[in-house]
């Protein structure tokens, strides 16, 4: 009977799903405490200099006054005009549609300059040179052309929005190395597989760079434009509350602009998680 002699090399474990699971819970675990403990911080400290200081309400409210203004706004109808919750959903409603404008036109933009360097070289130093003129000077034009509805405000963010979408996807688009674009055309594939297998995945991790960043900007430009022109939404409400001097009831609108501005950032650092998956980017910033 023959023997086997050989060494035995040991295998190391293949981990299973609930130790990955694990690992993501454990290493998510500090941001997990952190965030809320700076949060009790700043609080307890802002209480504290309140106290302290004796300092009057119009200039610095306590926590206290700003949570229990935003308690009675979010109580309200969101039907009824006087509540936060009518007023966010009209803000909500321009951003989500500017950003989805300027976000489309800007990546149908840079897919056709991506393919055609001619126009690209044409319209492209255009482009820049429109997007350096100050978007609160155009404000004044979007008010006269589309009026003082909700119209104006989508435009003015859609126009914030396309450039850095632009760009990202231009990017993007350009990233892709020839060698790899050869190979596939040698392979027989279509214009169509070349898009959809190589350049729009390889385009994904500038383009959910340069959402994020228009998000942000999506967020300033409402509020700017409501500031000047609207009839509603969160930036008319502190506009409205500045004239009476209700100073919590602004710090109440800010938290709930912080609230609103953190959801919608997850849902895109979610999304860049599932679609990106294999950057490593990305997975930094899913835990």
């Amino acid at each position: 009977m023959a023997i086997d002699i050989r060494p035995t090399v040991p295998t190391a474990p293949v981990p299973t799903r609930t130790a990955e699971k694990r690992f993501e819970w454990r290493s998510s675990l500090p941001e997990i405490i952190g965030i809320p403990a700076v949060v009790i911080l700043v609080i307890a400290a802002w209480a504290a200099y309140v106290a302290l200081f004796d300092v009057r309400s119009v200039i610095l409210p306590t926590p206290k006054a700003v949570w229990e203004a935003l308690v009675d706004g979010l109580s309200t109808s969101p039907t009824n005009p006087a509540g936060y919750l009518y007023h966010a959903r009209v803000t909500l409603v321009e951003i989500l549609a500017g950003f989805g404008l300027g976000a489309a036109v800007g990546l149908v933009l840079a897919l056709v300059f991506s393919q055609i360097r001619l126009l690209e070289r044409i319209v492209h130093p255009i482009v820049v040179a429109f997007q350096s003129v100050p978007k609160i000077a155009v404000a004044p034009l979007f008010i006269i052309w589309f009026g003082f509805g909700s119209e104006s405000k989508i435009m003015l963010v859609s126009l914030v929005t396309f450039f850095p979408v632009l760009v990202a996807g231009l990017a993007g688009f350009k990233s892709v190395e020839p060698e790899r674009l050869d190979v596939m055309r040698s392979l027989g594939s279509s214009p169509w597989q070349r898009f959809s297998k190589l350049v729009l995945p390889n385009s994904l991790p500038y383009l959910f760079t340069g959402l994020e960043i228009s998000l942000v900007q999506a967020m300033t430009a409402t509020i700017v434009a409501e500031f000047l022109s609207g009839t509603a939404g969160l930036g008319v409400l502190i506009v409205q509350m500045q004239q009476v001097l209700d100073t919590a009831s602004i710090f109440a609108v800010m938290v709930l602009l912080g609230v609103m501005g953190w959801v919608l950032v997850l849902v895109l650092v979610t999304l860049r998680k599932r679609l990106v998956f294999w950057s490593a980017e990305s997975r930094r910033r899913g835990h």
